[in-house]
């Protein structure tokens, strides 16, 4: 129970910093109404989420954005998966929450993205996922970075 405390405390100040990013996201970007960009979207990050729920953290990896790679070392992501996720327990269910649909992001290459964020429920309780998705050169919506709230 005692790791389970220490993410809880954890999700507590990510929870902070996830807001601050959303904020700095959507301010920073241009958030524009693009049903069609945000429904691919959606759809690329559940296969991805998938991975994870799976404990497939290494493919989790190697299937994110070029992006996601390049700020997260694979050990690392590894690492952090591990500990925030055991914790958890098994997964039960996740619903989405919303979508939003991104040009040219605060502190992002320039580009298409959308914020993917889902209510999910655990063995040991309940989490805010948030997924951030890149639209690659060929189209693809690819997983380029993720976080959790409380």
């Amino acid at each position: 129970m005692r790791p389970f405390l220490r993410l809880c405390a954890h999700i507590s100040r990510c929870r902070i910093v996830v807001a601050a990013l959303l904020c700095g996201l959507l301010i920073g970007g241009c958030v524009e109404s693009n049903p069609e960009a945000e429904q691919a979207a959606l759809a690329a990050s559940e296969p991805w989420l998938a991975l994870l729920d799976a404990g497939d953290y290494p493919a989790a990896w190697r299937s994110a954005a070029p992006l996601f790679r390049e700020r997260e070392e694979e050990a690392g992501w590894l690492e952090k998966a591990e500990r925030y996720r055991q914790p958890l327990g098994a997964f039960e269910s996740r619903q989405l929450q919303s979508t939003k649909f991104l040009s040219a992001p605060w502190n992002a290459p320039a580009g298409a993205y959308a914020v993917v964020v889902f209510d999910s429920r655990w063995e040991r309780g309940a989490i805010q996922e948030i997924v951030y998705m890149q639209q690659q050169e060929d189209g693809r919506w690819l997983a380029a970075g993720y976080d959790v709230a409380e």
